[in-house]
């Protein structure tokens, strides 16, 4: 009997150390959510977007609102440093699953961020990247204006994820979609900017849909057609080559409740992802990464496309599959 009460009192007090422990380990810390990077000329800007810390005993389930702090320096590690200074309590970066960026950072800095968030865990390499399309000035005045404007960032950036690349894909070249934020109004603005290196190229709406479904991108996307919209949940892309000509097949399951696009609305998709594959790869971007499938099919060193010669032949088809 002795024993038995001894064992449950032991329970009791390792259960009682560890919610005490699992408690002071969140609570203690203030949880970034997301990072803001923004430079000009002279200045560095590092805003961080966390959660306070007495929210909930589990952070990742905290329902307390959200704040975001900003700091302006000369250098980067100087706008982290004072950043962090300015939370409650020490930073904690462990859910901090998101990168925003302003439209004039530089791959430099992004270079030097990422080689921060692999020595000192300040950030993550896999976090999602996204471009917030207004100055740092205008974010500042939107912040003290707005009410419950942090929380409402974090809510269309989880929204949004599905569409972003991840921070260490940055080197290879990517597709960063846009929020916008007009009179106190945060949404996603269905553009995008295809960043690598210093190279950029700016997307519409319209081009955005065309790269993401080439791209096999998960999500919804509209298009306007024929002047209707075509909204696509899914579609498979193929791609067949033969010598130096190329043949695109696009196999798109349409929305819930949506209408089945006539030929007219195929053609016009076909088109539309024909240029696309041609504007890109004259700006020296395989979008669909026919060089890669040529050495596959023939051989490294015998391939029959290359990024230094003209585009090749493309054949584009578009089919929506039957419900």
């Amino acid at each position: 009997m002795r024993r038995r009460l001894l064992r449950l009192t032991g329970m009791l007090l390792l259960a009682g150390w560890c919610l005490l422990f699992l408690r002071c380990e969140t609570t203690e810390k203030s949880m970034v959510r997301a990072l803001y990077l923004a430079q000009n000329e002279a200045t560095v800007t590092v805003g961080l977007l966390y959660q306070a810390p007495e929210a909930s005993a589990d952070a990742s389930e905290a329902s307390a609102a959200m704040q975001m702090r900003l700091a302006e320096e000369s250098t980067l590690e100087k706008a982290l440093s004072s950043v962090q200074k300015k939370l409650p309590q020490k930073a904690d970066y462990r859910l901090c699953d998101f990168l925003i960026i302003s439209e004039n950072t530089s791959e430099e800095l992004l270079s030097a961020y990422e080689s921060i968030v692999l020595e000192s865990g300040r950030g993550r390499a896999a976090a999602k990247a996204s471009i917030l399309a207004v100055s740092t000035e205008e974010l500042e005045k939107q912040l003290e204006a707005a009410e419950g404007l942090p929380d409402r960032l974090l809510n269309e950036l989880k929204q949004e994820s599905g569409r972003m690349p991840r921070l260490y894909q940055h080197r290879d070249g990517m597709f960063w979609p846009q929020l916008t934020l007009q009179d106190e109004e945060l949404s996603a603005a269905g553009t995008s900017v295809f960043r690598k290196g210093e190279q950029r190229i700016k997307l519409d709406a319209q081009q955005t849909a065309v790269v993401q479904l080439l791209s096999g991108m998960y999500g919804t996307h509209t298009l306007w057609l024929a002047e209707e919209p075509v909204t696509i949940r899914r579609c498979s892309v193929s791609v067949t080559l033969k010598g130096e000509s190329v043949r695109l097949r696009l196999d798109c399951q349409r929305g819930d409740e949506t209408p089945q696009p006539g030929a007219a609305q195929c053609a016009q998709l076909a088109r539309l992802c024909t240029q696309t594959v041609q504007s890109f790869w004259q700006q020296g971007i395989d979008l669909v990464h026919l060089q890669q499938r040529s050495a596959l099919q023939y051989g490294v060193g015998r391939e029959k496309i290359t990024i230094k010669n003209d585009c090749p032949q493309l054949q584009t088809v578009v089919r929506f599959l039957p419900e």
